[in-house]
């Protein structure tokens, strides 16, 4: 009876000893598809009672008839302890993708450094040749759960439906059998890891394919030149405003820097 005893003593100190390893990894990889329907955007921009000039009127038009149904790329998010970096993959896109991906400011190759400890992310800006870094304290995400379930990449993911900046809805999938707090880009704020990402005024949907666990170092730098340094956004305003965006107003350039947060 003892010897029975100490047998189930030392499965059950298995199982818990199993159970952390399998539920609460801290450093790994999330490889993401993301999915732009380009066309039900195109679509809704047209429509819209929004003033284009006429070259943006002729960009959509000819984006319309020959650019592709949706836009897929893919991008990787590295964690270890309470740091992440987001990024998209460099890929070989063929010549319509890379005609919407100009026009659009959301399709552009992304870079972001979350650190959840500091509660700041650093985001590298490319215009043209231009590379700035943006810093400032995480923005936050209204979350409500739902009891909506489904494994994405292996992984049980619960659904929350979440508010950007006030406006913008989104709905997200995360699990917590791996700890980090964070997902694609800016969307965050979770007990958990977002592996599933639909932001249905974007024409927009991002879910996880594959997690890798290892022990890579997450870095903060984003750019190889030395001379770009993280400002306030503020300080990229004024910048914006003396360069790429004088014609614009604050307002306007508020309304541009928004994207970033995808």
């Amino acid at each position: 009876m003892k010897q029975l005893f100490y047998i189930l003593l030392f499965v059950f100190c298995g199982n818990i000893t199993f159970a952390q390893y399998t539920y609460f990894p801290n450093s790994g990889t999330v490889t993401y598809e993301r999915k732009f329907h380009l066309q039900n955007f195109l679509k809704r921009t047209m429509g819209a009672k929004v003033d284009l000039d006429i070259w943006d009127k002729s960009s959509l038009e000819f984006l319309q008839k020959n650019g592709p149904a949706e836009l897929v790329t893919h991008h990787t998010l590295k964690f270890n302890g309470m740091e992440t970096l987001f990024e998209t993959v460099k890929e070989d896109y063929p010549s319509n993708y890379r005609n919407a991906m100009w026009y659009i400011p959301l399709m552009s190759d992304s870079k972001t450094y979350v650190d959840y400890k500091k509660g700041t992310f650093n985001k590298l800006l490319v215009f043209g040749d231009e590379e700035l870094i943006l810093t400032d304290t995480i923005p936050k995400v209204k979350w409500k759960y739902t009891d909506e379930y489904r494994n994405i990449a292996g992984y049980d993911c619960r659904r929350a439906n979440g508010l950007i900046q006030d406006s913008i809805y989104v709905v997200a999938f995360f699990t917590n059998q791996l700890e980090v707090p964070g997902g694609p880009e800016l969307i965050q704020g979770l007990p958990g890891t977002i592996l599933g990402v639909s932001i249905p005024s974007l024409n927009m949907n991002m879910f996880a394919t594959k997690v890798e666990l290892n022990n890579d170092v997450i870095s903060s730098t984003l750019t190889n030149k030395k001379k770009v340094v993280p400002e306030s956004k503020e300080a990229i305003i004024q910048k914006l405003k003396s360069s790429v965006y004088d014609w614009m107003d604050d307002k306007q350039i508020q309304k541009e820097l928004s994207k970033v947060f995808f």
